[in-house]
């Protein structure tokens, strides 16, 4: 049996939308710590003056975030649906890989936002925009070089260490 498709009304899913929206700014204290460097961000872009282009790679990025935050927090509301008060290892998982995209989207907009936003900040702070260039990408690779040493060195091992004896041949 085919079931037929409701017909809801495009203001009907935008107002679905905005509930949603609603309900993250009630209940996400990260998503409105996200909204308020947004609107940071973008005073800083009207300030400085940044290029549209510019602009948009940040924009884009910053919604980047949000829309990750929006998807952690309905997948973190699934699995606590879903499992409820029978804790399972895989919900934990679950959420756990839904955070660590919220923190790799930020990371990486955070990265954007200091490869376009460097050159002109250290314009506005007297800095020639070469140097401000330069120190830019610096931090942009320090950073994710950082990043990585600190995911490498706070991993925990799995299973047990692999010695010559137990290495796969």
């Amino acid at each position: 049996m085919i079931r037929r498709r409701s017909r809801q009304s495009l203001g009907q899913a935008l107002a679905f939308a905005l509930e949603g929206l609603r309900h993250a700014v009630r209940t996400q204290r990260a998503f409105r710590i996200q909204l308020v460097i947004t609107g940071f961000v973008g005073g800083l872009l009207l300030w400085l003056g940044v290029p549209a282009l510019e602009s948009g790679v940040i924009i884009l990025s910053i919604l980047v975030v949000l829309v990750v935050e929006l998807i952690n927090t309905a997948l973190e509301v699934v699995v606590d649906l879903l499992v409820e008060r029978n804790h399972h290892a895989l919900a934990k998982v679950a959420k756990d890989l839904a955070a660590a995209a919220v923190v790799v989207a930020a990371a990486g907009a955070a990265i954007v936002g200091l490869l376009v936003l460097g050159p002109p900040v250290g314009a506005a702070l007297g800095v020639d925009a070469g140097t401000a260039s330069r120190w830019s990408r610096i931090g942009a690779v320090f950073s994710v070089l950082v990043g990585a040493a600190v995911l490498w060195f706070t991993q925990k091992p799995t299973g047990p260490a692999r010695t010559a004896s137990n290495r796969p041949r």
